[in-house]
């Protein structure tokens, strides 16, 4: 059996387990390690998204994180693959007032938001020659889109270079508490893992064991703290660290389309009032869409030509006839880990047993923000671990006991 001493045992090596890590070892941290079954991450949600950072939300929290995210992601561009090309929103005359309203809160929070009419929206936007269902636009000029691999890398990069060390191949299946101490039992798996093996390992459940993926050696971690930032394994790992946890996960899929008739190149992430977004990607164009009825559990089948032509293809051709001869080209499905109010959690976990008090912190279940909160994730959780409170922000409210306490967050700018 492999044995490892440390001081901070992170789970999930992810955008946001991965910004934790760098922002404990920048506030000198020592004795860090961060577990993960696959740090390649083709199964991980920090890979299959669409890149977009904005802080158009309604909720101060949520406008507020995001603004310090992107504030240093505007300080480290070539890193992380900023560019500040701008968040459209379309609005039904149904949805504009509470845009408008949130509008009056990012501004006043510091994030530029331009209000537009029609005349204001076809002069801008030119290719959008189709208006109907649309009462007005919101553009948010700073909000913009990252490469999250780059991000993620450059998050590994500053944590190395201040002694975290990155496991891979590892899962946890159970954990004690002891006087001083977490105890964290796990697997190495195989260090050559095949797609379709892991994709079977991620659909079990991770404390059952079993065959898929017969570990390679035992393995035990015996860590002052843990920190549960397993994305969309965020309930799994909490079962294991015998705390409940309400989130789930999702499908989200997105594809790639030839747009040979219109260059997006020069706009950024655009929002239809009928949820499909879509923005550039190279000289082609990036869509997607949250099907509020999907249902719950792991799922990586991309329904292909069938998501394009009966979801995408019809909402682009309502809003420009240069949008008549889109092809569908390629196109992905990634997972979200949802929780019930659509907002992060994060904080400490009071589990109420015996030895665990001021031992387990998560991270997780940002409901497909976790790209843009990352960096301000990482940054209040170190607060909170370090200080025992948040110095930047208060983000008291998005800790996961709001869900027992009936304190849910109403979050309604969630595409």
């Amino acid at each position: 059996m492999l044995k490892f001493e440390v001081d901070t045992l992170i789970i999930g090596a992810g955008l946001v387990g991965s910004s934790v890590a760098m922002h404990l070892s920048q506030r000198g941290l020592k004795d860090i390690r961060v577990i993960d079954f696959d740090l390649e991450g083709s199964l991980s949600s920090s890979e299959l998204n669409a890149g977009g950072v904005r802080a158009t939300w309604n909720l101060p929290i949520n406008i507020q994180m995001s603004k310090l995210s992107i504030e240093y992601f505007s300080k480290m561009a070539d890193q992380v693959g900023y560019r500040a090309c701008g968040y459209l929103w379309l609005h039904s005359a149904e949805k504009l007032p509470a845009a408008l309203k949130a509008r009056e809160t990012q501004i006043a929070l510091g994030w530029p938001v331009e209000a537009w009419d029609l005349n204001e929206l076809q002069k801008k936007v030119p290719f959008i020659d189709k208006t109907a269902g649309i009462a007005g636009a919101l553009f948010a000029p700073r909000d913009g889109l990252v490469n999250p691999n780059l991000m993620k890398n450059y998050f590994r990069a500053e944590a190395r270079a201040h002694g975290v060390t990155f496991d891979d191949k590892t899962l946890c299946r159970n954990a004690k508490y002891e006087a001083n101490h977490v105890e964290i039992l796990g697997e190495r798996l195989s260090p050559i893992l095949p797609h379709e093996i892991k994709t079977e390992l991620v659909k079990g459940n991770f404390s059952s064991g079993g065959e898929i993926g017969s570990p390679h050696a035992r393995v035990e971690y015996r860590a002052k703290r843990v920190i549960n930032c397993a994305g969309a394994w965020a309930s799994e790992v909490a079962e294991i660290l015998k705390y409940p946890c309400p989130a789930f996960p999702v499908r989200r899929q997105v594809c790639i389309f030839d747009c040979r008739d219109v260059d997006l190149t020069p706009y950024g992430m655009i929002v239809d009032p009928s949820g499909v977004y879509f923005h550039p990607e190279a000289t082609n164009g990036l869509a997607g869409f949250a099907n509020h009825g999907e249902p719950k559990g792991v799922n990586y089948t991309y329904d292909g030509d069938q998501f394009f032509t009966e979801t995408i293809w019809p909402a682009l051709y309502e809003r420009s006839s240069k949008f008549e001869r889109l092809k569908h080209l390629t196109g992905w499905a990634g997972l979200y880990e949802v929780s019930p109010d659509e907002s992060a959690i994060l904080g400490q976990v009071n589990l109420g047993l015996a030895g665990s008090s001021g031992k387990v912190f998560e991270a997780h279940s940002f409901s497909g923000h976790g790209v843009m909160h990352s960096y301000a994730a990482g940054k209040l959780l170190a607060e909170k671990v370090l200080a025992g409170n948040y110095q930047t922000l208060d983000a008291e409210p998005l800790n996961g006991d709001r869900f027992e306490n009936g304190r849910l967050l109403q979050e309604n700018l969630v595409i």
